[in-house]
């Protein structure tokens, strides 16, 4: 049997090439090390190209939810800075809207927690809503604006770091999934691929929901998986401002979700007309170019398929075309599903786990991608980090049952 070819030789080598591998590739090169990216497809190819690009912090739970994702939103203004502002960063906040009066109470509620959280959050009439949003939806009652919400082009962030990558020496392999880890006895010392092996002193997984397949390797990491939808159309000439986010269907919303107050029923996800129901988050945002990002259907839980189902697609369709009806020419350019994964307390994990380290369970990775990065960094050069001990496999809270 002929010994494999060796494709690359580096002090550490990063599986994934979404905004959480790239992020880390990134900070460890900052670092001094020497950094090999693979990815099975193409940058972005997975749930790092098929989202809103919201950065949402008012719907964190407060604690290390909430402080991730203001680190995550500091992490992309300097991003802004070191990376040029080609992946149309923005800061004009976020809607939450209502459109039922008991709907509004719950998020009066909410307003006061957030507050609480010391976010810069208020009750905005429908008025006051539309002269931030000219498309404010003609369902709604009001609104909770957060100052603190932000957004990016997520596709052309992932763009614009695998730029600075190989600016910085980042080797970057495309096209090239790895078969498995290589090891010499307990200590991994690298991935064998289907082009060559890459030697490595250190492997991270930066996989997304493709790390359950990381229990071949004798390593388990309680990740659960879903399929994410998202309908995106042509451009529209009414400017959106804020990213929104409406009421039906607050599945990832955990700041919500936890309040005394809070039932779901008022929140309830859209059912297509064959009565088939799908989970839901709500959001609606819109790029630089006019175009809406409508989503979230949320359905297969367990499942790797990452084609969009019909009921899905139905459930987003069917609630735009209520809430802006004259709308229903309007092209659809893109129907994406991608695949999100989950964790018990809906933290990332970053860790060393038998013999590799891994950065997965990002459920909101625009927002806490680029800053895992960084952490990544901290714990492999062995440095103090605000995140390690809260985002470790070993935390109570991950033996609770994971979602998928």
């Amino acid at each position: 049997m002929t010994k494999a070819a060796t494709l690359a030789t580096t002090d550490v080598v990063v599986v994934g090439a979404g905004i959480t591998g790239l992020s880390t590739a990134y900070e460890l090169r900052k670092s001094g090390f020497s950094v090999v990216v693979v990815e099975q497809r193409f940058a972005a190819f997975g749930a790092s190209g098929r989202n809103a690009g919201a950065v949402w912090l008012q719907t964190c739970r407060t604690g290390t939810e909430l402080d991730l994702a203001r680190a995550g939103k500091a992490k992309l203004r300097q991003y802004v800075s070191e990376l040029g502002d080609g992946f149309e960063y923005q800061e004009k906040g976020g809607l939450f809207f209502f459109e039922t009066e008991a709907q509004g109470r719950i998020l009066e509620e909410y307003v006061e927690d957030r507050r609480a959280a010391g976010l810069d959050v208020s009750i905005l009439s429908v008025k006051e809503a539309q002269d931030l949003s000219a498309a404010f939806p003609a369902t709604a009652l009001g609104a909770v604006y957060c100052a603190d919400d932000a957004q990016i082009d997520s596709q052309k962030f992932v763009a614009a770091l695998s730029a600075a990558c190989i600016r910085s020496g980042v080797r970057i392999f495309q096209n090239t999934a790895v078969l498995s880890e290589l090891r010499n006895g307990p200590s991994v010392t690298g991935v064998k691929t289907i082009r060559g092996d890459i030697l490595a002193s250190g492997v991270v997984w930066a996989t997304g929901a493709w790390i359950t397949g990381l229990g071949n390797e004798g390593a388990m990491v309680p990740v659960g998986t879903a399929r994410m939808g998202q309908v995106v159309t042509q451009s529209i000439d009414a400017l959106l401002g804020p990213v929104m986010h409406g009421p039906r269907g607050v599945d990832l919303v955990g700041a919500l979700r936890d309040l005394p107050g809070f039932t779901a029923a008022t929140f309830a996800p859209p059912t297509g007309n064959h009565g088939q129901s799908v989970g839901y988050d709500d959001v609606i945002t819109q790029n630089r170019a006019g175009s809406l990002f409508i989503g979230h259907s949320i359905d297969a839980v367990g499942s790797l398929n990452p084609h969009i189902s019909m009921a899905a697609t139905q459930a987003m369709i069917s609630t735009t075309l209520e809430r802006f009806p004259g709308h229903a020419g309007l092209g659809v350019t893109g129907l994406w599903a991608g695949l999100m994964s989950t964790t018990p307390d809906g933290l990332p994990i970053l860790d060393r786990v038998d013999g590799v380290y891994v950065n997965v369970g990002h459920t909101w990775g625009v927002a806490t991608g680029p800053i895992s990065g960084q952490v990544m960094a901290e714990i492999i050069s062995g440095e103090r980090s605000d995140f390690a001990d809260a985002l470790s496999i070993d935390r109570s809270a991950l033996e609770s049952d994971v979602i998928g």
